[in-house]
């Protein structure tokens, strides 16, 4: 048996008579004609191949096929009128998935107080989060793997962006570890060497270009993407590094001493340049930019 072709309205309809009983209150109660009413019925009737109705007085009673037709009826209409909800809630931006890529930094300390408010105002927004390098997250853009990426500055001309974070980077050492040599130019020289990013990233070029301006020239003894891992080293002693300021003076342990300003890191939120931005990210966006009570960033 092929598909007959239905509708709501009749399926609708299907469903007043049998609150009513009677063609005439369901026409009524729809604000349709009763020849309407009847006519789309035995339309439905037609298509499905079953009569729908007998006739008991001057009521209509549902047959048992008509019983099942209805039945289905509910189903279909209840679960359409869920899902047209759900469409409307989406397009406002409080449900449905949204999958940030974002650096490990934004995770750690840009991220945290946005992402709470938002799960807190919408929890009804299924959020999956990725960190990676921000090359990285900008090649999962593109392939659709990520709706929003939450990366190092400037994304470039092939996406859309907006800044939502810019960080002090500066040069960072043990207490201790100040005391320079005379030929560097600068009072914060390399005596135990450097651990730096590695040299593809955003973040490494913006780091040379500082501290070259500054008379510096690294001689490197480590390189990482993880700012964790350059913290400790200079907490150990083992290197100067330049970091983040949130990521070196967290904790109450942090015996790092801070040197000159390196460089200033703009955290870009990016989506791609043919689509709009989803109104689950903007709003993430938002409460990213509005930063903690306190006003921090």
């Amino acid at each position: 048996m092929d598909l007959p072709a239905l509708n709501f309205r009749s399926l609708r309809y299907l469903q007043a008579v049998e609150r009513h009983g009677t063609f005439t209150e369901a026409a009524w109660e729809l604000g349709v004609s009763q020849p309407a009413l009847s006519h789309s019925l035995a339309e439905l009737s037609r298509r499905l191949g079953v009569p729908l109705f007998r006739k008991d007085g001057r009521r209509r009673v549902l047959t048992e096929a008509g019983q099942r037709v209805v039945r289905y009826a509910d189903r279909v209409i209840g679960q359409t009128g869920d899902l047209i909800r759900w469409l409307d809630s989406w397009q406002q931006g409080e449900v449905g998935l949204l999958r940030v890529g974002l650096i490990d930094t934004v995770g750690l300390y840009t991220l945290p107080s946005g992402l709470s408010r938002l799960q807190g105002e919408q929890p009804g927004i299924d959020l999956q989060l990725v960190v990676a390098e921000s090359e990285e997250l900008l090649s999962m853009l593109d392939r659709y793997r990520v709706d929003l990426a939450l990366v190092v500055g400037p994304a470039g001309s092939r996406y859309n962006s907006e800044a939502i974070a810019t960080e002090r980077m500066h040069v960072y050492s043990w207490r201790d570890d100040m005391a320079g040599s005379p030929d560097s130019g600068s009072d914060v020289a390399t005596p135990a060497g450097w651990a730096l990013y590695p040299p593809a990233s955003r973040t490494r070029l913006l780091i040379d270009q500082g501290l070259a301006q500054l008379g510096i020239h690294p001689e490197v003894a480590l390189e990482s993407a993880h700012p964790t891992v350059l913290r400790q080293m200079a907490v150990l002693g083992y290197a100067r590094t330049v970091l983040p300021r949130q990521v070196a003076t967290v904790g109450e342990d942090s015996d790092l001493t801070e040197g000159p300003l390196v460089a200033l890191r703009q955290i870009e939120a990016v989506w791609r340049s043919d689509e709009d931005l989803d109104p689950r990210a903007a709003r993430l966006i938002e409460l990213v930019k509005r930063g903690d009570p306190a006003g921090t960033p």
